[in-house]
Order: C-alpha cells, then structure tokens, then sequence
C-alpha cells in the first residue's frame, strides 16, 4: 500500500474521531517519510483533537487549567467583588446533613470526557503517538499557515510545552504573515494565560476581538479576568458580549457561573433558563436546574431535568445517584434503591453512593442495611466524617454506649466543622450526667453552627443545671 493510499486512511479515521487508528498510521508513514508534511500535518490534527478542550465548555474557572493550577486568587480580596470568599465556619455541614449529592460532570472535551489530569496527558507518553518536538524543526513551518497551525494546537493541547508554542506565535508574528489574523492572537493569549502572564493575555484577546467579535474571544477575556480576581469586571465583558451576540447560549452559561460563584443564586438561575430557551440540550443548565430545585426541596422538579439528561444520553454514576436521592425525598423508595444499585455499577469511588444507601435504609427502618452501608462507604473513604456520626447514632440505638462515643471522636478529628458529631457527644454526655464535657461539645457546636436550635436549647438546660448546682 502506497503511502498516499495509508494518509487517505488516516484522513479517513480523522473524519470519523478515530484518533489512534489515524496516529497509528500516521507514524507508520513517518517511518519511511520523516520529512512528510503531510503525515506530520494530520498526526498533529489527530492528537491535538484527541485532547482537545473546547474553550466554549469550559467548566468553572481554573477547573481545566491543569498548567496552572497552583496559581491562586488575590490573597486580600476586595470588599463586594471578590470570589474568594473565606471558608464559613456557621455553614460546614448544613448541606451534608443528611445526604452526599454528588453534581453532574459537565462536559468538557468533544470526547464526552471530563478533562481531568489523568486522561489529558495519558496520551502523551503512550507508545507510538508521540511526535518528537527535538528531532521536528518546527519554526520553518512558521511561513506556513495551516502547518504552524496545526503543530502550535499540538503543543498547546497534547504536548502541553507552552513554551515552545510560545515561540512559534512569535516566529509567525516576525515573519508578519498573520498581523491581523485573529487565531494567532487568541493562541498568544492562552500561552500568556497558562504561564501565569495575565495582562498580557487581556492585551492579546482584545487585540483578539478587535480583529474578530466572538464567543471564544469574550469568554477568554472573562476567564482572564476572574483569575485577577475581577468578577464585576468579567461579568461586564460578557454582558457586552450578550449584546452584541444574543443568540449565542455560551455567554449566558458564562454569567450564570459567575453568579454562582458569587452566591447570586436567582441571578444565576434566570441566566441558565436563558440559555436553556437558546439550547435546550445545554448539559450544564439541565444539571444546575435540577441541582437547584432538589435544594429547594423539590426533588419532583429536579427528577425532570435529571430524566431529560437520560434522554439525551448522559448517563453516568453522578447522574443515577442524583435521581436516587431526588426518588428518594418523593418517597419513591423502590426507585431510589435500583437508581443507586445503577450507580454503583458505574462508580470507581461509590463512598457518597453507600452513604445515601444508609439513609435510605434508616428511613426504611433497615437499621442493619444502615449499619452495613455506612461501614462500607467508611471502608471506602475513611476521612467520611457523616459516616462516622451516623455510625455513632446507630450504635446508640444499639445501646453500645463506648462504641458511639468513640464514632463521635473520630468524626470530629476527621472534620472539626461538622457540628453534628459535636452537638451527639454533647447530647450523649448530658444524658450520662457529665455537664462538663456536655457544655464543652455543645459549645463548640454553636461556634460551627450558631443556628442550631437544638444546640442553644441544650446549651440553656446546662446553664440552668450548673447555677443550680
């Protein structure tokens, strides 16, 4: 077979995403044609699809930023407009009170995989995909737009080498053949964005979108933005950008973020039914909407969206363990078991998917099913602080008095801002005549919690006793 019969192939398998068939004999054409552009051309296309990351579906800011993931936020934010909310002490454990839900995985990648360091760079050292940067004098492609193209999304997206892509945009912009072409300056900016260089990103994109108004442009310039830790201004950008672009649904799921990050609950919502109204197979809005309405204790609204994903062919352990929870509060108990029996069979760490089973058997009267799936799910994850407490409650209605007390311990060393397993020692010490101790635990379970109402009503009943005392 003739080395244009096997690049036909390779384009072939291209057309149809199958990316290793089309490496594969990419590199066999490589073997006897080093020098073949052609083979080096579609070898780049094919890896650099196989992990792309479409900048339209990004998840929440610095999600997929995997070059950059130790750079923080501003360390003081400011009053009103800042994201980095301190971690609240009163709120820790309010949500995990009694369930784990877990969300939907947003897609990110036109592979359906959610882009997690693992299968973003497995590909890099897989045998016989790799195209040897050091052996390939890429800047002599730099006249060449299609080919400089191709091997810059390949540094970017596959090799992860920033650097060197680096370089071949300043190569191009030497050679002045692409001044005004907007893709080269959108490409300077992710570089500039993965080295930490942020203004220089923002430069670059509005440079970007002076060439060329467009999606891709406004919500990088937003991103860049919320990592200066700006959300007023990023926010503005895409608003812009909505006016100019009305019918373009990413713009809105990129407000809606933000205002989720910034606890604009209703705002957020009104912007993911905007874009739903635009793209009514938009994942991500199906996903928050229903997350939203099972908080809001409607679980019967929030199964809707949750089967309309079924529908479309999302399926996954998330997705099933969150209509087992929303069956579960619409006390469709049968449903909710076979939902987390689907989930399990589907999940590497099924922790959080046992924990719900616990609780669906406390409310079934199961207690041995309880006792057995929070075991389990400690198994699994050992740091299950809402294991441990429920754990300890039920060795209570046991009447294993030590065995719950030490549950107790143990919870509140794996996580002190869990004011259950405080406010349990508490109530289990009061009941066993240590007012010391009691008034102690029920203290610091006022300070992770000041609204629990059980908690002040025992702290009052201690200070009765000890002035009476």
């Amino acid at each position: 077979m003739t080395s244009s019969d096997l690049l036909w192939m390779a384009l072939m398998h291209f057309r149809r995403r199958e990316h290793d068939q089309c490496t594969a004999i990419c590199t066999e054409i490589l073997r006897t044609q080093p020098k073949s552009q052609a083979a080096i051309f579609v070898k780049c296309r094919a890896l650099s699809s196989k992990t792309w990351i479409d900048d339209t579906e990004l998840e929440r800011t610095g999600d997929t930023d995997l070059m950059s993931e130790d750079i923080a936020v501003s360390v003081m934010p400011r009053p009103g407009t800042s994201i980095a909310h301190p971690t609240s002490s009163s709120m820790s454990g309010v949500v995990n009170q009694y369930v784990r839900p877990v969300s939907v995985c947003r897609i990110t990648s036109q592979s359906g995989v959610s882009p997690t360091l693992q299968n973003v760079t497995m590909a890099a050292t897989s045998e016989g995909s790799y195209l040897d940067i050091t052996n390939l004098e890429f800047l002599e492609f730099a006249h060449q737009t299609a080919m400089a193209k191709a091997i810059c999304d390949y540094l970017i997206y596959f090799v992860r080498n920033i650097k060197q892509a680096l370089r071949l945009c300043e190569e191009v912009l030497k050679k002045k053949t692409s001044l005004e072409d907007w893709w080269w300056k959108c490409r300077f900016a992710k570089c500039y964005y993965r080295l930490g260089l942020y203004r220089d990103a923002e430069y670059q994109l509005i440079c970007s979108l002076q060439n060329q108004n467009m999606a891709l442009n406004v919500l990088g310039l937003s991103k860049v933005y919320m990592r200066l830790d700006q959300p007023n201004t990023a926010l503005k950008v895409l608003q812009k950008g909505i006016e100019k672009m009305p019918e373009e649904s990413h713009l809105k799921i990129g407000v809606a973020r933000i205002y989720e990050m910034m606890y604009a609950t209703c705002r957020s919502l009104l912007f993911y039914k905007n874009a739903l109204v635009l793209d009514a197979s938009n994942i991500e809005a199906l996903a928050c909407l229903a997350a939203n309405y099972f908080y809001e204790h409607q679980p019967e609204l929030s199964l809707r969206y949750y089967r309309r994903l079924l529908q479309m062919g999302v399926s996954g352990p998330e997705i099933w363990n969150n209509i087992g929870l929303c069956c579960f509060y619409s006390s469709q108990l049968d449903m909710a078991l076979d939902c987390f029996d689907r989930s399990l069979r589907f999940a590497d760490d099924a922790a959080d998917v046992w924990y719900n089973i616990g609780h669906l058997g406390i409310s079934m009267g199961d207690f041995h099913m309880a006792h057995q799936s929070f075991k389990i799910a400690l198994s699994l994850n050992q740091s299950n602080a809402e294991a441990l407490c429920n754990l300890g409650v039920l060795s209570l209605y046991a009447r294993n008095i030590k065995i719950a007390r030490s549950y107790f311990i143990s919870a509140k060393e794996v996580a002190p801002t869990l004011f259950q397993p405080h406010y349990n020692g508490a109530l289990l010490a009061y009941k066993l005549g240590n007012l010391q101790d009691s008034f102690a635990m029920v203290s610091s379970a006022l300070r992770v919690n000041k609204a629990h109402v059980d908690s002040r009503e025992l702290k009052n009943n201690l200070e009765w006793h000890i002035r009476a005392l």
